[in-house]
């Protein structure tokens, strides 16, 4: 398992939102199955996507708030009143997997070449980070063999 041409640079995000960030990635992801045993290789598979980390989630923001008049004794003097606040939920960070392409071979060898994907993060209001992945699969009749290559972490 390997990579090569691997980056992953932080772009501005199409929204405005100070909880929205966005990557641009790219890079290749190669897989080739070796060995001196006595079983035929059936086939495999790889999966390369992107790990994405965010720190604090934020939740659904409530508004609370409460308006009114009252008139002091004389009729001609009447106020006018607002008060509010702003509730911003948090929750504990979250890991989520983000699979962009899957190839099944039947050879020994395999490739995903990602190019200029823009990946999206939304309600992140901690520090983000960005991981790219990809998991190795080779079959043989009787058995499965997994090998998963990670890359760097990019924190922004």
């Amino acid at each position: 398992m390997g990579a090569k041409d691997e980056t992953q640079e932080a772009v501005a995000p199409l929204t405005t939102a100070l909880s929205s960030r966005e990557y641009l990635v790219s890079g290749t992801f190669t897989g080739l199955v070796t060995g001196g045993g006595t079983t035929e290789l059936t086939g495999g598979s790889l999966e390369a996507g992107y790990r994405i980390g965010c720190g604090i989630v934020g939740g659904p923001v409530e508004m609370i708030g409460e308006a009114g008049t009252e008139t002091i004794i004389n009729p001609l003097l009447q106020g006018f009143s607002v008060e509010g606040e702003v509730k911003v939920n948090l929750r504990p960070g979250i890991v989520e997997v983000i699979p962009v392409g899957q190839k099944n071979f039947t050879g020994d060898e395999v490739r995903i070449t990602i190019t200029g994907l823009r990946v999206k993060v939304d309600n992140c209001v901690g520090e983000s980070f960005l991981q790219s992945y990809a998991t190795l699969t080779s079959s043989t009749a009787d058995t499965d063999d997994v090998v998963t290559y990670v890359g760097e972490i990019k924190a922004v």
